[in-house]
C-alpha cells in the first residue's frame, strides 16, 4: 500500500474544504482565545478586586469575565459547527468515490478484495479520515495556546518561563519515539480488522449453505483464527498507544510541581502576586491538556494516514472496463452479436469461440454440461467482463464504446443466483427507480410471483429481510425476474431463472415472456427440455466451452439448431461458430 497516495487524498480533501477548515479556525481562534482570557481575568479579579478589598473591582473584573466566557462560548459553538461541517462532508465525499468505484470493478478488481475488506474501508476508514479532519480545529487551539501562554509566563516570572520553554521539547523528545511504531502497529490492525470482517461475512453468508457438508466448523475455525490475530495485534498497538498517551503527558505534569515552586518561591519574594501564580497554575493545566490531546491527535493522524492510503488503494484501482471517453449509443432495438468471442481464466480459455446473434423479438436457448461457460457468455453479452478475443456488440456497436449506465438500460441480466437487498418487495422491484405500482405488478405477473406478493402481509410494501430471509429460491428468482423485466430493456439475458420452480409454473412464465415484449431480445440460460422447446434456436456449448457442431437435422417444435455462421446468409438471425479458429 502505498501511504503517499493517502497523503494525496487527504490533501486533496483538505484543498476542496478549505472555505469550512477557515472558517472553523477563525471561530477556533476566538474560542481559544476566550479560554486563554479567563486566568487573566481571575487573576486581574484577585489582585486589584478581591485582595485590596474592593467591591467595585471584583464586580468589574467578574463581569468582564464572564463577557469572555460569552465569546469563548460562541466561538466554540462556531468551531464545532464549521469543523464538523467539513468533516462529515469530506466523510460523504469519500464514501460516495468508493462506492461509485466499485461498483464500476470487473471481476479481476473484485478479486482483489473481500466483501469485508470493501465494507471496513468504506465504514471505518472513512470515519478515522473523518476525526482527522475534525480534529484540525484542535490543533488550531494547541497552537494558540502554546503563542499566548508562553510569553504570558514571561510577564508574570522569567523562571516560570523556563519552566514552559523546557517542558515543550521534552515532550516533542517523548514523542519522537513512538509515531512509527504505532503507524506500523495500526497498519498491521487494519489488515486483521479487514481480514475478521471478511471471516464474519463468510459466516454468515455461507454457514446455512455449507451446513449439509459440515462446513460450517471450518468456517467457525477460520472466524476464531482470524479473531486471535486481531486481538494480537489490537493488543499490540495498545501497547504503543498506552506507552504513547502516558509517557509525553507526564513531562508537563511534573512541570507544574516545578513551576509551583518556582512560582511560591516568587510570591513569597513579593516578586509574584497571588492572582499572578493562580493565572500561571491555570495556564500551565491548560498547557498540558493541549499536549495531551497533541498526544492523542498524533495517533489519529497515523491512523488517518494508514486509512487514507486503504482508501485511495480502492480508488486508484484499475479497471479494464472503464466507460469511453467518447461513449456510443447503439440504435434502438439493434441485433445483440457475438463475433469469435472467448473467455479466459487464470490463462486458459473456457469459452468460444462464439459467434452468435439474436434479433429483436427472438428466443435463443443456451445450453450445455456444467462448466462448459454457459454463464461466462451471458457475463460477455452484458459486458459484466469483456471477451480475451472477438468481441460482443448491439446494434453494430461494441459493449466496450458503450457507457454503463446506458448498458445497465438496454440489457438486462437474471443471474442464476439473484441477490434479494434488504427492504421492501418494491424496493427490490424498483432498485433506486422512480417506478409507479402498477408497472410492479405487470412485471411481476409476467413472471409469475404477483399472487405470492399479494398474500404477504403487507403486499409489496413487506420487509423481505436481509438478502431476502423470508423468501424462497424460487421467489427470491422470480423476484429477480420480475426485477430485470420492469425496466423493458432491449435486450433481457436469463440465467438459469426456472430451475426451482415447477413445470407448470415454468410455461407460464415462458409464455407471458414472449407475449411481454414483442420486440425484446431474449437470451435464457437453462438446461431444462420445456425451455429449449419454446426456443427459437439453441446453442449447445460442449464440455471445454466451444459450440457443437450442428448435425443439421431438423427437429419437432419451435426450437431449432443453430448452424455456423459461415453456413447462413446474411439475414439469419444467429450464428454459431465452431472450433478454435
Amino acid at each position: 500500500m502505498d501511504s503517499t497516495a493517502g497523503i494525496r487524498l487527504l490533501r486533496a480533501q483538505l484543498r476542496a474544504r478549505r472555505r469550512e477548515l477557515a472558517l472553523g479556525g477563525m471561530a477556533t481562534v476566538v474560542q481559544q482565545a476566550g479560554m486563554l482570557a479567563l486566568p487573566w481575568g481571575i487573576q486581574r479579579a484577585l489582585d486589584r478586586g478581591i485582595t485590596p478589598r474592593s467591591v467595585h473591582g471584583t464586580l468589574v473584573w467578574a463581569g468582564l469575565t464572564a463577557l469572555v466566557a460569552v465569546v469563548f462560548m460562541l466561538g466554540a459553538a462556531g468551531g464545532q459547527w464549521w469543523s464538523g461541517r467539513a468533516a462529515n462532508r469530506v466523510a460523504h465525499t469519500l464514501r460516495a468515490a468508493l462506492v461509485q468505484r466499485v461498483s464500476a470493478f470487473d471481476r479481476p478488481a473484485l478479486a482483489r478484495y473481500g466483501h469485508g475488506d470493501l465494507a471496513t474501508r468504506v465504514t471505518r476508514d472513512v470515519d478515522l479520515v473523518r476525526l482527522w479532519v475534525q480534529s484540525l480545529a484542535i490543533w488550531v487551539r494547541i497552537v494558540v495556546t502554546v503563542l499566548v501562554v508562553l510569553p504570558a509566563f514571561a510577564l508574570l516570572s522569567w523562571p516560570l518561563l523556563v519552566v514552559g520553554v523546557v517542558t515543550i521539547p521534552l515532550v516533542a523528545l517523548a514523542n519522537a519515539y513512538f509515531p512509527s511504531r504505532f503507524d506500523a502497529a495500526n497498519e498491521k490492525l487494519s489488515g486483521a480488522f479487514a481480514a475478521r470482517a471478511d471471516a464474519v461475512d463468510d459466516l454468515l453468508s455461507a454457514s446455512a449453505a455449507v451446513r449439509g457438508i459440515g462446513g460450517e466448523s471450518a468456517l467457525v475455525r477460520r472466524h476464531h483464527d482470524r479473531s486471535a490475530v486481531l486481538t494480537t495485534h489490537t493488543m499490540a498497538a495498545a501497547r504503543v498507544s498506552a506507552s504513547w498517551t502516558a509517557i509525553p503527558p507526564a513531562v508537563p505534569r511534573l512541570s507544574i510541581a516545578a513551576g509551583l515552586a518556582v512560582g511560591g518561591l516568587a510570591a513569597l519574594r513579593g516578586d509574584l502576586t497571588i492572582g499572578g501564580l493562580v493565572a500561571f497554575t491555570s495556564w500551565m493545566t491548560t498547557l498540558t491538556l493541549a499536549v495531551t490531546v497533541a498526544v492523542d491527535l498524533l495517533s489519529q493522524r497515523g491512523q488517518a494516514r494508514v486509512a487514507a492510503g486503504r482508501i485511495a488503494e480502492v480508488l486508484d484501482t484499475s479497471v479494464e472496463d472503464d466507460d469511453p471517453a467518447d461513449a456510443e449509443t447503439p440504435p434502438p432495438r439493434g441485433s445483440l452479436r457475438a463475433t469469435a468471442a472467448t473467455a479466459h481464466r487464470d490463462g486458459r480459455r473456457v469459452l468460444g469461440p462464439v459467434d452468435l446473434r439474436v434479433e429483436p423479438g427472438e428466443f435463443v436457448a443456451v445450453t450445455g454440461p456444467t462448466g462448459s461457460g454457459k454463464s461466462t457468455l451471458a457475463h460477455l453479452l452484458c459486458r459484466l467482463e469483456d471477451p480475451a478475443t472477438g468481441a460482443v456488440g448491439l446494434g453494430g456497436v461494441d459493449l466496450r464504446r458503450v457507457s454503463r449506465l446506458e448498458l445497465s438500460r438496454r440489457i438486462g441480466l437474471v443471474p442464476q443466483r439473484p441477490l434479494i437487498l434488504a427492504g421492501t418487495v418494491a424496493d427490490n422491484l424498483r432498485v433506486g427507480r422512480e417506478i409507479e405500482l402498477g408497472k410492479l405488478r405487470a412485471a411481476c405477473e409476467v413472471a409469475a410471483v404477483d399472487d405470492f406478493v399479494m398474500s404477504l402481509p403487507d403486499g409489496y410494501d413487506t420487509e423481505l429481510g436481509e438478502r431476502g430471509a423470508s423468501v424462497s429460491g424460487g421467489q427470491g428468482q422470480r423476484l429477480a425476474l420480475a426485477r430485470g423485466l420492469v425496466g423493458r430493456p432491449d435486450v433481457l439475458i436469463l440465467d438459469d431463472v426456472t430451475a426451482a420452480v415447477d413445470a407448470a409454473t415454468e410455461a407460464t412464465i415462458l409464455r407471458r415472456l414472449r407475449a411481454w415484449s414483442p420486440e425484446s431480445a431474449l437470451v435464457v440460460i437453462s438446461h431444462r427440455p420445456s425451455v429449449l422447446a419454446a426456443a427459437d434456436r439453441v446453442l449447445r456449448l460442449t464440455a471445454d466451452g466451444t459450440p457443437a457442431p450442428s448435425d443439421g437435422t431438423p427437429r419437432p417444435g419451435p426450437a431449432r439448431e443453430s448452424v455456423p455462421a459461415g453456413e447462413q446468409g446474411d439475414d439469419e438471425t444467429v450464428g454459431v461458430g465452431g472450433g478454435n479458429g
